[in-house]
């Protein structure tokens, strides 16, 4: 029986290798546009910060949706539904690698804004020199850490609970294509497409309030509300998943 940790390598290594040709183009992209802006404005007045940002959010969600498009192949495939490992082991180490395929990108990504950042221009030297003149109190150290930490971890729910939902639909979807007739599977397709589009623009609605309160978190001091929000999420997150694994074990079948 394949363990958790040997289930996450192997569906670790098919989105480390793409994640790895993305930001080969991302990095490729970023050079490119150094040397245009080399070749047009010269060294002295380059500026590298905009088309860093710029390139590591277009390559950055084009991470993001194909990580999304990859989980739920994998999870309909029989390369890996027939690997010797439960569905909840499945499914974790589905949901975790890609999670962790992120997390990578994103520290990638970071690296190039810090290397874009130093080589930007005057405006990003000055804050730099205003920043470190800065002298920050014990309280204002754990300030920052705590809103740093509040940031992470609404992300990486955020993500988590798109992912989950995602699937769920997925999910749904197969479990009525096994009951219902040709003709009536288009109807109550699109009911359920109705209702993601509908779940879609919900969930933005309150990612925009969820913001607002982020940013009143920043400025003051009250934060019970926003702690409740996410154990509310994050149970969520663990409820959808524990039904995601149910409909696969009963209802959900290998394709290709």
């Amino acid at each position: 029986m394949t363990n958790f940790k040997q289930s996450f390598r192997v569906m670790w290594r098919p989105k480390f290798r793409s994640l790895n040709q993305l930001l080969f183009f991302n990095l490729l992209a970023v050079v490119l546009t150094m040397a245009y802006e080399i070749w047009s404005h010269g060294f002295a007045t380059l500026e590298m910060i905009g088309p860093v940002v710029f390139w590591g959010l277009l390559f950055g969600f084009t991470g993001f949706c194909w990580l999304t498009w990859h989980n739920e192949k994998m999870l309909v495939s029989d390369s890996y539904r027939l690997l010797p490992v439960g569905d909840t082991t499945l499914y974790l180490a589905n949901l975790l690698s890609s999670l962790g395929s992120l997390v990578y990108m994103g520290l990638v990504e970071v690296v190039l804004l810090l290397v874009g950042s130093a080589m930007n221009g005057s405006a990003v030297r000055a804050w730099f020199r205003q920043t470190m003149n800065l002298h920050l109190t014990a309280h204002d150290w754990h300030q920052l850490q705590v809103y740093s930490l509040t940031f992470v971890l609404w992300t990486v729910a955020i993500v988590l609970w798109v992912w989950v939902f995602i699937t769920l639909i997925h999910f749904a979807t197969e479990a009525v294509s096994a009951f219902i007739p040709g003709a009536s599977q288009r109807l109550v397709k699109t009911i359920l497409a109705v209702l993601l589009v509908w779940a879609i623009v919900a969930f933005l609605n309150w990612v925009s309030n969820l913001a607002d309160r982020l940013v009143q978190l920043v400025i003051s001091t009250g934060s019970d509300n926003l702690v409740w929000n996410f154990a509310t999420l994050t149970l969520a997150i663990v409820l959808v998943s524990w039904l995601n694994i149910y409909l696969m074990r009963r209802w959900v079948e290998a394709r290709y």
